[in-house]
């Protein structure tokens, strides 16, 4: 039998910390919690399992950070970042250094127990996208290559004016355009539009060509949205 799956909490505040391991071990799982990333990382080496779900902000380094650590040291742990000041720069920041995803609090406990099974399932091998991402992928498949072309500076986590520079354009353009993508892909909010195209960019790169599955969409796991 497989053992409950584990669950690393890294969060400075003992009363969240407190919450997110009950709320864990009622859905199942084990769970170790840590006040400081240190903590963590004397801990959670490569030989260990489980998914590590991170504040941003930590006393002695963030959550970015942290996820870089763990990649350095060698451990593939899924990370799942918590914040309470996300936006489309730092979604892409954190999928860069490697993060799983990016939660905006405050978030229910079902949208953060999807993302962390969720990454759990693609560090087994059950999967490196699932189904209801790459449905979303899928409709960018009919996007204008002008909506491309600001979903690629998306990626790259430039804000709004910058890419509107870049592309000789105004800036009210780029704003519908990236309005137009979000509501072809079926995105709520400016963080998981970040995070869908960092995951689009790596698609590409990995396959030679544009990601275009033939599923359909789920729903973000992200609340509220940011400006670029």
């Amino acid at each position: 039998m497989r053992p409950a799956p584990l669950v690393h909490l890294v969060d400075d505040d003992p009363a969240i910390r407190d919450a997110l391991t009950l709320m864990f071990r009622s859905r199942g799982f084990r769970s170790r919690a840590y006040r400081a990333a240190e903590e963590c990382l004397a801990e959670a080496g490569p030989k260990t399992s489980g998914c590590i779900v991170a504040d941003m902000r930590l006393p002695d380094m963030s959550g970015v950070e942290l996820t870089q650590r763990l990649r350095a040291s060698g451990a593939t742990h899924p990370v799942v970042i918590i914040t309470a000041c996300a936006g489309a720069s730092l979604a892409v920041e954190a999928m860069a250094a490697g993060a799983s995803d990016l939660l905006e609090k405050p978030f229910d406990d079902e949208a953060l127990l999807v993302s962390v099974r969720r990454a759990l399932a693609a560090r087994r091998g059950e999967g490196d996208i699932d189904a209801e991402t790459r449905a979303a992928l899928a409709r960018f498949g009919g996007l204008s290559e002008d909506e491309r072309r600001v979903l690629a500076g998306v990626a790259k986590g430039r804000p709004s004016r910058d890419i509107a520079e870049g592309l000789g354009l105004e800036l009210r353009a780029v704003e519908l355009h990236r309005a137009n993508i979000m509501a072809k892909a079926n995105i709520g909010t400016l963080v998981e539009l970040a995070r869908l195209s960092v995951i689009a960019a790596s698609v590409k790169a990995s396959e030679g060509r544009e990601p275009n599955p033939p599923l359909r969409r789920r729903r973000s796991n992200l609340r509220g949205a940011a400006a670029a």
